[in-house]
């Protein structure tokens, strides 16, 4: 019964795999073509036609050493195979690497991992207040963290620079962007950063002072979503 084409490159690749020592497995799921095992396949496939209508051929010594010279000919097959598969996997790699650069942008535009800027006690909270000293104002937008004056404190997000002042009541402030979330930090004594600036969460962008209209040394804080002020500490406590 004659053999099918296809039929004749699982022979060829069979031998193939045989000869280097390789199981040969066939599974239902369909196989990765490969060029250059499909072009042993065909020259195995025309030696194995040629000699097809002559089986003496087949088990001929002359077919025998023109196979062994083949297999043993100066070509490096595992290296071929090797280069393949290692371009293979740099593909892969890249094609990991940019679906985290995607998850990364996606993730900053739905949700915020933000940590606090200063450890120290929070002196006063987001929202309506009541005061005497008339330089505290009723309704706050941040909240208020005791610090040492001098100390140092870091950026609450990942985001660039898109406001570096010291006018108004807030003194030496810093405003840091990332989407639609930006967090402010004022009466800073001394800032590090310039407007332009790109931030990594954790660097250190100022350090705590009491300038502009301020009751003493502290750092106050602000998170902006959309636009509108929110309690840091629910952000904070969302990504913790």
């Amino acid at each position: 019964m004659a053999l099918t084409v296809e039929e004749k490159i699982q022979k060829a690749e069979e031998i193939y795999y045989r000869r280097n020592g390789i199981k040969y497995k066939e599974t239902g799921k369909e196989k990765k073509s490969h060029p250059i095992r499909n072009l042993f396949a065909v020259i195995f496939l025309i030696l194995i036609i040629l000699g097809y209508n002559n089986k003496e051929f087949l088990g001929s010594e002359e077919f025998k050493t023109e196979l062994k010279n083949f297999l043993n000919s100066k070509i490096d097959i595992n290296n071929l195979f090797n280069q393949e598969n290692s371009q293979e996997s740099q593909q892969q790699e890249e094609n990991n690497e940019n679906q985290i650069i995607e998850e990364s942008n996606n993730k900053d535009q739905t949700s915020y991992e933000v940590i606090w800027p200063y450890k120290g006690t929070i002196t006063s909270n987001f929202g309506e207040r009541e005061s005497s000293d008339s330089r505290v104002t009723n309704n706050h937008t941040g909240i208020d963290i005791a610090g040492k004056m001098g100390d140092e404190f870091v950026s609450a997000i990942n985001g660039k620079v898109t406001l570096v002042s010291d006018e108004g009541d807030l003194g030496k402030h810093i405003k840091i962007e990332n989407n639609n979330l930006a967090t402010v930090y004022a009466h800073c004594s001394e800032i590090y950063v310039k407007e332009g600036d790109e931030i990594i969460q954790g660097m250190k962008i100022g350090k705590i002072g009491s300038t502009g209209n301020s009751t003493g040394p502290h750092l106050h804080f602000e998170t902006i979503k959309n636009n509108e002020y929110i309690d840091p500490i629910t952000i904070i406590e969302i990504a913790a």
